[in-house]
């Protein structure tokens, strides 16, 4: 063989090679073609990060594994609203296949582009849906609406004497304000005043539930994502003046607060994966209906019980 012919042959080798590792790579570069899921949630508290993990394991469940047959990209705004919608921004422009918002301000993030670029939404943990304005054909999810009636009757069977009820709730959250005012009408036929302490962020919690002690005769904290990711605060208060804190969550009730007629936000969250799966199927989200009624449980802290001598300790 020339030398001639050898230098043909090594570089023709070289460039096979070269070739080939270039298409190697560009093969690695191809994005992949699995459906992507978008989560977000509006702040770091034990009861969302449980609809959360509910979420994931109901996802798994029915065989959509992050990283395997999804792609799911999940992050938190940690009551940062302005920092809610970036989040909204940046996940719209990965062209998701569903959107999850985890709260009222989450799920109120990606609406817009949602109706606008027909991209299907589910929220879950949302009080209100209807005064949130969270509807359309491209919008579905769960409410955890909960009932006044129930939840009274829990506190005065607790407290018969209960007369005046604080409650702790940011006035931002569209959720709460609507929720507090439907069940302020039912604490009053049940001879309840209501006195209403405003909390704008979880720094003010123990000063807040401070402005109660004296005027009230119990507190009282919806599903407000303020005042739960402020829970511990607002024990703490409670139980240092003798006041029993009632919730709306399980979480806030193995954190401290006496009792609470509560949601299980573990199965929240996997029906919440259901309704994505559904719509990650073909359904449409305007033929799945949004979910009111979800089982609830009667929920209670017997050290807190037993510290301000309630019945049940």
């Amino acid at each position: 063989m020339s030398i001639k012919t050898l230098a043909g042959w090594v570089a023709g080798l070289i460039a096979v090679i070269v070739l080939g590792f270039y298409f190697f790579h560009q093969s690695k570069a191809i994005p992949s073609h699995k459906p992507i899921i978008v989560i977000s949630q509006i702040i770091d508290h034990n009861t969302l990060n449980t609809v959360h993990k509910g979420l994931i394991d109901g996802l798994k469940e029915q065989g959509y594994i992050d990283g395997q047959t999804v792609e799911i990209f999940y992050e938190n705004a940690h009551g940062n609203y302005t920092l809610s919608k970036q989040i909204a921004d940046k996940f719209i422009s990965l062209k998701p296949s569903v959107m999850v918002g985890l709260s009222t301000q989450s799920a109120q993030s990606f609406l817009n582009a949602s109706l606008s670029k027909n991209i299907p939404l589910v929220f879950s943990a949302v009080t209100d849906p209807v005064a949130a304005k969270l509807s359309g054909p491209t919008v579905t999810g769960i409410s955890d609406f909960m009932p006044a009636e129930p939840q009274l009757n829990l506190f005065l069977k607790l407290l018969p004497n209960l007369k005046k009820l604080g409650v702790i709730y940011n006035p931002s959250e569209i959720n709460s304000v609507s929720f507090i005012e439907k069940f302020e009408q039912v604490a009053l036929k049940k001879g309840i005043i209501l006195v209403r302490a405003a909390l704008n962020s979880t720094a003010e919690a123990t000063a807040v539930t401070a402005s109660l002690v004296g005027k009230v005769d119990a507190i009282y904290f919806p599903n407000d994502n303020t005042a739960m990711a402020a829970v511990k605060a607002i024990v703490t208060v409670g139980l240092k003046h003798h006041l029993p804190v009632f919730a709306n969550d399980t979480a806030s009730v193995e954190q401290g607060a006496v009792a609470a007629v509560a949601y299980d936000r573990y199965e929240m969250g996997k029906m919440t994966a259901l309704m994505v799966v559904k719509i990650l199927k073909g359904e449409s989200p305007s033929e799945i209906p949004v979910i009111y009624d979800a089982a609830t449980q009667i929920v209670t802290n017997k050290e807190s019980l037993k510290n301000l001598s309630l019945p049940g300790s």
